[in-house]
């Protein structure tokens, strides 16, 4: 998590020194701008997760494990379920960070933001893309190292 963090930061600051043309020697303010925008995304994501999934008739839990904060599931939910609840944090607030940008609106902060909330989302991008071959009908729980996938009306997992 560490090495993500700063290969993130590192990204950030070339992107703004090279595109935005920010004076690097702000280092103060930019680190006060990516601190904020870290604890911003962080909330907004993890709360994208669990409206998306109290909207489809799920509980959502919320861990903390330094790290690591997360939303989480008791009981199984139905695959398509599952990979809604994963994908949206992606495709919402990276379309409202790209609106406000757009629009002008907290350009610096929108920009730190859209990056951290796309190196955030990979997880939930990988957990998308291998649940695509599991079969439709399929039931997910979560688990403390990734989820497992149930066939509907069975008590056999299939990983």
């Amino acid at each position: 998590m560490l090495y993500t963090i700063g290969v993130g930061v590192g990204v950030l600051a070339g992107f703004a020194n090279s595109f935005l043309g920010l004076d690097m020697s702000l280092r103060l303010s930019l680190f006060g701008w990516l601190l904020a925008s870290i604890i911003f995304v962080i909330a907004l994501h993890e709360g994208t997760h669990s409206a998306v999934a109290a909207l489809m008739g799920h509980k959502p839990l919320f861990g903390f494990k330094p790290p690591l904060v997360y939303v989480t599931f008791a009981d199984k939910i139905p695959r398509g379920h599952f990979m809604v609840v994963a994908i949206a944090p992606f495709v919402v607030l990276n379309l409202l960070f790209g609106f406000l940008y757009a629009r002008g609106a907290f350009k610096l902060l929108c920009d730190f933001s859209l990056v951290i909330n796309s190196i955030g989302s990979v997880a939930d991008l990988w957990m998308v893309l291998k649940l695509t071959g599991a079969p439709k009908g399929a039931m997910i729980q979560d688990t403390k190292t990734g989820f497992e996938v149930w066939m509907a009306n069975e008590t056999d997992k299939s990983t």
